[in-house]
């Protein structure tokens, strides 16, 4: 089923898709098919055999589990054609081609693969957790040494306070700090790559998958990584560090960095992929791009109170398509 809005084109299942991939992608797409219009006869005997196998069975289940889970937060399916509509809408009677399907078919199973994984890595965190925030959320909390902490959308944190030291422990997402000042005991920031450390100051944290973005608004902080290569990062500075590497501090407009507390992320040159999945945060779900439309670079604000508006804007303005399962599963491409 196709739907056009400028020059932008969202996809949805066709009832006609073929199974492929490996075991995973065959679960999904079933749970796919069993949440559309049904099962055909021929496509009930198939489903039959295939779910006869334990193994096949225990994915299938997974995979069913992860959908009902994002049912009951508001998710719904796409409406699907009746088995008789074999023709794409679009095409003047044309029947779809199967290369397509198939491709539709893989990209969906591997957007539900993905919602499971992500479900096992975010119960991890929650049990880790102290402070915990969920799509579209946004937490202050006061520390018990007088620090307040900011947390974006699917952030998580975890604080010490009981040594020498208060270290704090960004566990997942974004952070802005306003550290209460001690000088007999620093405040230390541990990420997975590296740990930032302040006696008394204010300064916002990003964590991106191997790397963490650092943006100090006042007085300094010192930079550590894993690899013991350190930075002291000055007011009005921004600095972006791995396990193994931190960048030479600049200036930087930390205003901007930080706009996230005022529900706005600003970007300028930045990569489609890495914009995507900071206004996902905003929602529950999964999205991303796919293909070579990831490196396209992007510059603007975006409201990431209406993150599915800005998501909307992106598709059009880029001239980009959608493969969509509800608006919980979005796959921007070119």
């Amino acid at each position: 089923m196709l739907a056009h809005r400028g020059g932008a084109t969202r996809r949805a299942m066709s009832s006609e898709d073929d199974l492929v991939g490996g075991m995973d992608a065959q679960a999904a797409v079933w749970v796919v098919k069993h949440d559309g219009h049904g099962l055909s006869t021929a496509e009930q005997a198939a489903f039959d055999r295939w779910i006869a196998d334990p193994v096949h069975e225990a994915a299938y289940r997974r995979h069913r589990s992860v959908w009902l889970r994002y049912q009951q937060t508001g998710a719904r399916m796409p409406a699907l054609p009746a088995p008789h509509a074999r023709c794409h809408p679009a095409s003047n009677g044309r029947p779809w081609p199967i290369m397509r399907r198939r491709r539709t078919a893989v990209a969906i199973a591997a957007s539900l693969a993905v919602l499971a994984l992500t479900q096992v890595g975010a119960f991890s965190i929650w049990l880790r957790a102290d402070y915990a925030t969920g799509a579209g959320e946004r937490l202050l909390v006061n520390l018990s040494d007088g620090s307040v902490v900011t947390l974006d959308g699917r952030s998580a944190i975890a604080y010490d306070d009981s040594g020498r030291r208060r270290i704090l422990r960004l566990l997942e997402g974004s952070a802005y700090f306003d550290i209460a000042p001690d000088q007999s005991r620093p405040f230390t920031v541990e990420t997975g790559v590296g740990s930032v450390t302040a006696l008394g100051t204010a300064f916002g944290i990003r964590e991106r998958d191997d790397a963490a973005e650092l943006a100090v608004t006042e007085h300094d902080v010192r930079v550590r990584t894993e690899a013991g290569r350190t930075a002291v990062v000055k007011e009005g500075e921004a600095a972006s560090f791995g396990a193994d590497r931190v960048s030479v501090p600049a200036r930087a407009d930390v205003a901007a960095a930080t706009a996230w507390r005022q529900g706005r992320l600003i970007v300028v040159d930045r990569p489609l992929g890495e914009v995507v999945a900071e206004i996902g945060r905003q929602r529950r779900g999964y999205w991303t791009v796919r293909g070579d439309a990831a490196a396209i670079r992007v510059s603007g604000v975006y409201d990431l109170d209406h993150p599915l508006e800005a998501i909307d804007a992106l598709e059009k303005t880029l001239n980009l398509r959608s493969l969509r399962l509800s608006d919980r599963v979005i796959v921007l491409s070119r």
